[in-house]
């Protein structure tokens, strides 16, 4: 699983989290009804698919916050993957804008439903070192580039001159994370962030990323295959 989550397995029921994980990383918008029932079929329960989804949605961000800062590991691990190559193409945006009730409610597992509430209020109801309206700028282009259409479009904000930068990183952060480098922060470096403005960046983009394919996955999981 560790190798190839998305090759055949004789565990079916982990074969089913594998491509959870994978579809959650890759195209969230991609799920259905097809899969929910599917998934069922080998041993998954609502609780495990609900619990695939958002733990896949969170190690997401966790390797962007890595790729962001590029902190070598202080620890050994026996399953390393290569590094990952920089002219990787990026990921596909969403073709769609998903909208609709979640096939799949967050308030099964209430203290996961709460830390993410506490989570999405810390980051984005504050000033500093963003502020509010660049955090907004930023959640909202994550939420268009994952097909989150239940959060409002970048087009209804009054255009500033920061918000081209915030849109490349944003892009860069959700679609190819591999690729952070000093040349992508230097943008927002000329419009005067220092190094804990550009943290607080990458954050919000990556958090933004993680409530958007929670939203958009379990949305999709009520939803007909296209």
């Amino acid at each position: 699983m560790v190798k190839d989550p998305r090759a055949p397995h004789g565990d079916l029921r982990m074969q089913s989290l594998g491509e959870i994980a994978s579809l959650v990383t890759l195209e969230p918008w991609s799920l259905s009804r097809s899969h929910h029932a599917e998934w069922h079929t080998t041993g998954l329960s609502d609780d495990d698919i609900l619990q695939g989804i958002v733990l896949s949605s969170y190690f997401g961000h966790l390797n962007r916050i890595a790729d962001a800062v590029a902190v070598p590991l202080d620890y050994t691990v026996e399953l390393m993957p290569p590094a990952t190559d920089p002219t990787e193409p990026p990921l596909l945006p969403s073709p769609i804008a998903v909208t609709g009730r979640p096939a799949l409610e967050l308030s099964r597992r209430p203290a996961t439903a709460q830390a993410i509430a506490a989570w999405r209020t810390y980051m984005f109801e504050r000033d500093a070192p963003l502020t509010r309206r660049q955090r907004t700028v930023l959640a909202r282009w994550v939420s268009m580039f994952l097909g989150d259409g239940g959060i409002s479009t970048p087009a209804d904000l009054t255009v500033n001159p920061i918000d081209s930068a915030l849109r490349d990183l944003a892009e860069i952060v959700t679609l190819a994370p591999w690729k952070l480098s000093d040349e992508s922060f230097a943008p927002l470096r000329k419009h005067g962030l220092d190094d804990a403005a550009l943290f607080d960046a990458v954050a919000v983009a990556s958090s933004a990323g993680f409530f958007s394919r929670i939203t958009v996955a379990l949305a999709s999981l009520g939803r007909d295959r296209a």
